[in-house]
């Protein structure tokens, strides 16, 4: 199974400036961009006596360093967000590895839901009830764990995963939590559409060091999601959870095909296609006459008193 990680372009020289490692920053929860980081906990509607018991118990999560990874190298509001709109890039790292390596560390999917686990109240009224240790300790094992694994659906298009660091598998760096991976954890590296061509240089000059497989990412015209090409041109698709050729790629432009052609819809326009396409467009011809905007302000304001 592998995962990914999204950078900004001028992360390129930090991530690799340790031999060997690549260098990944870990955040507290409180320092997200959710404000409802750790916020889905029990049931609210419990209580009272649950509620104090709850309070008593779990208080405010204790905030370990954590670092978030996406199941997906392709989603664009990833790129836009943590890529410097597709301008930075993405490291495709080996899941198991990272679990092996790092076995004081907890890593796992983010299980996206509206209310919170029906279990973690089961357990919360159980600890009030018996008021033993070994139940309290479940509570909070509980509780810890929804808060740390657990958003609501509203963030599903981050498809993320995310590793909770142990105590001892970080170090501070200029006052930055930073988890050092193997580099033998680290399988690819993908670049951004808008990535600068001196960037993308030096993403390529440390991919080939670290024996990584770079890609490209590319939009097509055509082709619904983002698709990657590789440094042996072959045009590749994200599917079932990783990087494929695709079985067919058009010759014009190399995005995939959903087809047995050899040109997209985009590319089969000839230039026979074209021009009588330009000879039978009306806005060219009232263009030439001086009437197009006024008669495109006469459709709009008629729009406009339609919907009204």
């Amino acid at each position: 199974m592998k995962t990914y990680k999204y950078f900004s372009s001028d992360a390129l020289n930090l991530v690799f400036a340790r031999e060997g490692f690549c260098g990944v920053k870990c955040s507290l929860p409180k320092d997200y961009n959710d404000p409802f980081e750790l916020f889905l906990g029990v049931d609210m509607s419990v209580s009272p006596e649950c509620m104090a018991t709850y309070r008593e118990i779990v208080n405010d999560l204790p905030q370990f360093p954590t670092t978030c990874f996406s199941k997906s190298p392709i989603v664009p509001p990833m790129w836009a967000h943590y890529a410097q709109n597709h301008s930075g890039f993405a490291l495709e790292f080996d899941a198991e590895k990272l679990k092996s390596h790092f076995e004081n560390s907890t890593l796992g999917d983010i299980e996206y839901k509206d209310e919170p686990n029906p279990e973690l109240k089961s357990h919360l009224e159980y600890a009030t009830l018996t008021r033993k240790p070994r139940h309290a300790y479940f509570l909070r094992g509980k509780a810890q764990h929804e808060g740390y694994f657990s958003k609501y659906t509203e963030w599903s298009y981050e498809q993320e995963c995310r590793l909770v660091a142990g105590s001892n598998d970080v170090e501070n760096i200029a006052g930055n939590a930073i988890l050092f991976i193997p580099n033998s954890c680290v399988t690819a590296m993908i670049v951004g559409t808008k990535i600068p061509s001196a960037q993308g240089a030096i993403a390529a000059t440390i991919a080939k060091q670290n024996k990584l497989d770079l890609y490209e990412l590319r939009i097509g015209k055509c082709f619904p999601r983002p698709f990657l090409v590789n440094t042996d041109q072959q045009t590749c698709v994200f599917e079932n959870g990783e990087v494929i050729v695709a079985d067919n790629a058009c010759t014009g432009c190399t995005e995939p095909l959903q087809n047995d052609g050899e040109l997209c819809a985009w590319c089969s326009i000839a230039d026979d296609h074209a021009t009588a396409a330009a000879q039978g467009n009306m806005f060219r011809a009232m263009e030439r006459l001086g009437t197009l905007d006024a008669y495109m302000d006469e459709m709009a304001r008629i729009g406009g008193r339609r919907k009204t």
